[in-house]
């Protein structure tokens, strides 16, 4: 598949089950637990194809961290999904607010059904 797709969250367990559903299906990843590990990981030069960033995050929450990754020139064109356990109503909202491509809720993308949703996403 050689489509990269970064994981941003700080939970461990839900890093693990992402990963695991996403490599399955043919996708490298890598992961962060935070904004700060995954500037370092942009810094690096890897060519991503997504970015899975959860909204709670400590230090500079996922809203945020879109909003800056989306007003640099080098990484505008990286598609964000943002994942949170919020209502859908305010997903929606953060969506526009932050300049993300879509949301997922963190039920879902615990599921072992990810890798569906983002085959999709990125055709």
């Amino acid at each position: 598949m050689d489509k990269t797709i970064l994981v941003i969250d700080d939970s461990e367990v839900a890093v693990e089950i992402i990963t695991d559903d996403l490599t399955d299906a043919g996708f490298s990843v890598l992961s962060a637990g935070s904004g700060s590990d995954a500037e370092e990981i942009l810094k690096t030069g890897y060519k991503l194809d997504l970015i899975l960033l959860d909204v709670m995050l400590p230090g500079m929450n996922g809203d945020e961290f879109c909003k800056k990754i989306k007003s640099r020139p080098e990484t505008k064109n990286i598609p964000i999904i943002l994942v949170s356990t919020k209502e859908e109503d305010e997903l929606k909202e953060m969506v526009v607010r932050a300049g993300a491509d879509g949301y997922l809720r963190k039920a879902f993308v615990t599921s072992g059904k990810l890798a569906t949703v983002i085959e999709k996403f990125l055709k």
